[in-house]
């Protein structure tokens, strides 16, 4: 889990990440930084952590109709469970965010279902939102049990039109408030050009896919909720050689839960049967059957199970393989699920559902008359199904030593607090380029983490977005980060490389010592690069080339590729053109670049001062696509190919971020202006049917009244 000491998302929320597809970028970094402003960032860190566990048993207790024993049971299983454990270890948070909240979205849904009404709809849409806060897959998930659950409620229904259309108008108004609530990244993703979706290929379908984690191949390890596609972690198969019996007795009480609601009652269930005294449960209420009514429920979390199931399995069998690769190609949305077992997250939850029924049909059991002995037996067999999710994870309390708590280096504190001291406005090359890499320093036997730099260091920072697995090297749509790779394939062959560094207003490059940082060593060889500052396990490099963040010049030179600029920086001055990836005719002469002075206003909009350059190049920050910008109204060049350049105004002017404007503003201002709605409507029926209450206790006389 990558936190940092000082938490600041403000690119998220000018939407200076165009790839970012989440829809939490916003609201959830606003209130993670929010937080940290009041609290240290290590206790967010560890009350978010708390709370993953602490709602998912919470939800999956509510989610219960009636509760009893098997509330308990259900809290357990949905809160401690193989996927819930190999999440933790693979620092996947976000999956358990949503996995958290999917209780608490699907109780609302049903609630609508049953009884209507604007307020219930308005719940559905808050912890919907909330679901999917952290990561998008969670609406797709929590929609697809919607979807479900909505048409077997209709199947049900059918010969009963007026409720059916009820339904339906409730079921639309609530889409139609998740989706003017949710404007603010809908619009901004749906507008996005070159997002992460659209680089996932057949190779990522097949490398993600789940794998076997025992002998008993990966349909049975999807089905009994392992199957992640990472190995290499310690699970209780590996410790424990009877654990399929514990998953077994999970998949009887989800089946025997699962029959008795929906197809035999529990006074003609065939444990049911027998004489003898009645037995008591202390602190354990009597148990109703389900009504014939709720029925459906029971068969939509069958349904749910089913479907999630051979989902999760995805591409990893010839079974279901077909289906899955059909869903791929036709359903744009399936793209992002190339991690097929997070459908196992559903599947966990039918688990506990069904099995929390399961548990509260065996004490229904012990309450009727029974030898005492098949009585003692009933008992031990429901003290066995709360102990069995304890058994059958247990490798989470703890997690075999394989996960710790550690701070940053106090090298790396140094070097930010030595960044820090310059005041110039710069970005940071950090190496090696890695979207992932192993940390020596990390305590956890895993040591891969995500590259952790841009969170920690205060300077904004470029670094590697490359996934590097078999057969896929990169994913990235990120122009810069295909210029940098590109000066690193060919360091070998220049000394110039702050040179070609410096149109990316790079003055410092870090270097920590790990992963293959020993191929790094062309560092100590440019010529314009000097080391800055020297710790044990990082090295901080000094660009010497001037760097900064606008500047003018008065030529353009015409080139066919970025190999051919590699070739003319041995002999031209790179910052003082502008280089068009295109034909046409190079004009201007050799003048020098020249700094401009400019006001950064707030991130996405920059006033420059009268310059008598014929040009204008900014360094925009990583992520941004150069279209967006404009001088003065006007739409910019492109230098190198990525890079916003314009034609310059003796009189000055702004540089502004139009898809700020156009896209993101309008968009947080309708969420707003719905969330307001939404909020007050809520607190007007509240406070409403509490005077409803009052006046109700007002009008009634009291029981005693009169007699005196």
């Amino acid at each position: 889990m990558v936190f940092s000491p000082h938490l600041d998302f403000s690119n998220r929320l000018y939407g200076l990440d165009e790839n970012l597809w989440s829809p939490g970028a916003v609201p959830f970094s606003l209130l993670m930084e929010g937080a940290s402003e009041i609290i240290p960032a290590w206790l967010v860190q560890k009350v978010l952590l708390f709370l993953l566990l602490f709602l998912s048993g919470i939800g999956a207790h509510r989610l219960l109709p009636i509760r009893g024993l098997g509330g308990y049971f259900a809290g357990l299983l949905y809160m401690i469970n193989p996927f819930t454990y190999v999440r933790f270890l693979a620092g996947q948070w976000g999956v358990l965010w949503v996995y958290a909240l999917f209780p608490f979205a699907i109780k609302a849904f049903l609630d609508l279902l049953e009884d209507g009404g604007i307020k219930n709809a308005v719940k559905v849409v808050i912890l919907s939102t909330l679901v999917g806060l952290v990561q998008i897959h969670g609406f797709f998930l929590l929609f697809l049990a919607f979807l479900i659950l909505f048409l077997v409620k209709v199947v049900r229904e059918r010969k009963e039109g007026a409720r059916i259309l009820q339904t339906l108008k409730y079921v639309g108004v609530t889409a139609a408030m998740f989706l003017a609530l949710n404007i603010y990244w809908l619009v901004p993703t749906l507008t996005a050009t070159g997002t992460v979706v659209e680089q996932i290929t057949q190779a990522d379908l097949l490398f993600f896919a789940p794998q076997p984690t025992s002998a008993f191949g990966v349909m049975f390890d999807t089905a009994s909720m392992y199957g992640f596609w990472r190995g290499g972690y310690i699970y209780t198969e590996d410790i424990l050689p009877f654990w399929w019996l514990l998953f077994v007795f999970i998949l009887f009480l989800a089946v025997y839960g699962f029959i008795s609601k929906t197809i035999s009652s529990p006074a003609s269930s065939p444990l049911s049967q027998g004489g003898g005294e009645e037995v008591s449960l202390e602190g354990v209420k009597p148990l109703r059957a389900t009504p014939a009514k709720n029925r459906w429920v029971v068969v939509s979390f069958g349904i749910i199970g089913a479907v999630s199931f051979l989902l999760a399995v995805g591409a990893a069998s010839e079974f279901t393989r077909p289906l899955f690769e059909w869903l791929w190609d036709h359903v744009f949305f399936f793209r992002g699920f190339r991690d097929s077992q997070k459908f196992v997250a559903l599947l966990c939850l039918t688990y506990a559902y069904l099995g929390g029924l399961g548990v509260n049909e065996l004490v229904q059991i012990l309450r009727r008359r029974g030898k005492r002995l098949a009585r003692g037996g009933m008992m031990a067999l429901i003290a066995f199904a709360l102990l069995t999710p304890l058994a059958y994870s247990f490798t989470m309390f703890g997690f075999q030593g394989q996960l710790g708590v550690t701070d940053y280096p106090q090298e790396w504190y140094e070097v930010n607090e030595y960044l820090n001291r310059d005041e110039e406005d710069f970005n940071v090359l950090f190496l090696p380029w890695h979207m992932y890499m192993g940390y020596s320093w990390l305590p956890n036997k895993d040591k891969d983490l995500g590259n952790p730099a841009h969170l920690f260091f205060d300077k904004p920072v470029i670094a590697g977005d490359n996934i590097e697995v078999p057969g896929i090297y990169s994913q990235s749509t990120n122009p810069v980060s295909k210029y940098v790779e590109f000066l690193l394939s060919n360091a070998g062959n220049a000394n110039n490389l702050g040179e070609l560094l410096a149109p990316l207003n790079v003055k410092y490059v870090i270097l920590v010592h790990e992963a293959d940082y020993e191929v790094y060593v062309f560092l100590h060889q440019q010529e314009d690069l000097a080391v800055e500052l020297e710790k044990p396990g990082i090295t901080l490099f000094k660009n010497e080339y001037p760097v900064t963040k606008i500047y003018g010049v008065d030529s353009v030179v015409y080139i066919d590729s970025i190999g051919e600029y590699l070739e003319l920086s041995k002999t031209q001055d790179v910052m003082e053109h502008i280089y068009i990836l295109d034909s046409g005719s190079s004009s201007g002469g050799d003048g020098e670049m020249q700094r401009l002075d400019f006001t950064q206003k707030n991130p996405v909009r920059y006033w420059i001062e009268g310059n008598q350059t014929e040009y204008i190049i900014f360094t925009v920050p990583q992520k941004v696509s150069t279209e967006h910008w404009s001088f003065n109204g006007e739409q910019s060049l492109k230098n190198l190919g990525f890079m916003p350049a314009f034609k310059s105004d003796e009189d000055g002017g702004e540089i502004v971020y139009t898809r700020f404007q156009h896209v993101y503003l309008p968009s947080y201002i309708v969420s707003l202006v719905v969330l307001g709605f939404m909020v007050s409507y809520y607190l007007f029926q509240a406070i409403k049917r509490r005077g409803s209450h009052e006046q109700k206790a007002i009008d009634s006389p009291s029981p005693n009244e009169g007699k005196n």
